[in-house]
């Protein structure tokens, strides 16, 4: 059984884990942390890695690569937000062993059917005490929710994503941003998590984006997309042939280039197409506190589209906007 002492570490690990989330590339952000208790019973922190920027090393390597054996004893416990993996050659769990580590502590199982219970397993019989967290600790599973989507349900998870004013207008013909400068780096850290962007054809051919994810000091190769019905145009960016509200192969083109999540950001008949025929998994809207005066009706939202086939699951004040997440039920 964890102890609240367990569980507080637990809660580290995790929200370590959220430091590389979109940067690992098909490997989930895991974080570790090596405590030791043998001369403080609240434990001292000994070491901590993060799953590297490019997927490997993993957590475990990088924060056992910090310390020696000799630091290493039998009051030595290693929190992990991600079971360590296990295979025959060079592996989490084989270097945990090799390290001396006698207890481990694991917020969540591997989803993935090739690993899943085999790293637990393998530190059982070396006769390390392995503890697994119970489903309401399991927070790692909340914040790799895009991981554990694709090894479930072998699926990009697809996130909708909407700026609109106050009086729900997603575009605004006289200014170009509808949000404030703040939301607006909220929905970069957006894109960061995710593997592509998609925009539909008349927001490419009005707006122009860059489709990037621009923060300083990071590095994120997003996947741009346009989404049109019509080959016989031209855009800088690969395009998706869609017919209108037909998506049936979407989740194919996706699975083609290996992507495992997607932030669609309209416009808004985009935006309506994927939410009338249920592909998408997640809404955020971001909402000004901004009235637009000055739009057409083709561009004002309606709300109670979304309120029907969906259920909130967070709403919190950004600044002078709102940020709505809505899940698909």
């Amino acid at each position: 059984m964890l102890s609240k002492l367990d569980l507080t570490y637990l809660d580290s690990v995790n929200n370590l884990s959220i430091k590389n989330l979109g940067l690992t590339g098909v490997n989930p952000s895991v974080a570790c942390l090596i405590v030791d208790y043998k001369n403080n019973s609240r434990g001292v922190v000994l070491s901590y890695g993060v799953t590297s920027k490019s997927g490997r090393p993993h957590a475990e390597i990088n924060a056992l690569d910090k310390i020696s054996n000799s630091q290493i004893n039998n009051q030595t416990t290693l929190y992990v937000s991600l079971e360590p993996c296990f295979k025959e050659n060079s592996c989490c769990a084989k270097k945990i062993i090799s390290k001396g580590i006698k207890r481990v502590v694991i917020s969540s199982l591997d989803p993935n059917p090739q690993i899943y219970g085999k790293g637990m397993s393998f530190l059982k019989s070396k006769g390390v005490k392995v503890l697994l967290a119970g489903p309401r600790q399991n927070k790692f599973k909340i914040i790799n929710k895009y991981f554990y989507n694709f090894q479930k349900n072998h699926t990009p998870f697809i996130t909708l994503k909407l700026a609109v004013s106050k009086n729900y207008y997603s575009k605004n013909l006289i200014s170009k941003n509808v949000t404030q400068k703040e939301t607006q780096h909220y929905m970069h850290k957006l894109r960061l998590k995710h593997d592509a962007i998609i925009v539909g054809f008349n927001t490419y051919k009005e707006d122009n984006p860059k489709l990037n994810c621009r923060l300083n000091g990071i590095s994120k190769k997003l996947r741009p997309f346009v989404l049109t019905n019509d080959f016989g145009t031209r855009t800088k960016f690969p395009q998706i042939m869609i017919k209108v509200r037909n998506f049936d192969n979407f989740y194919s083109i996706m699975n083609k280039h290996n992507i495992r999540s997607v932030l669609v950001e309209g416009g808004l008949q985009t935006f309506n197409n994927f939410l009338k025929c249920g592909v998408f998994d997640e809404i955020v809207i971001c909402q000004s506190s901004e009235i637009i005066k000055k739009s057409k009706k083709r561009y004002k939202l309606d709300k109670k589209l979304i309120k029907s086939s969906c259920k909130k699951i967070d709403s919190q004040e950004y600044f002078t906007d709102k940020i709505e997440i809505y899940k698909n039920v």
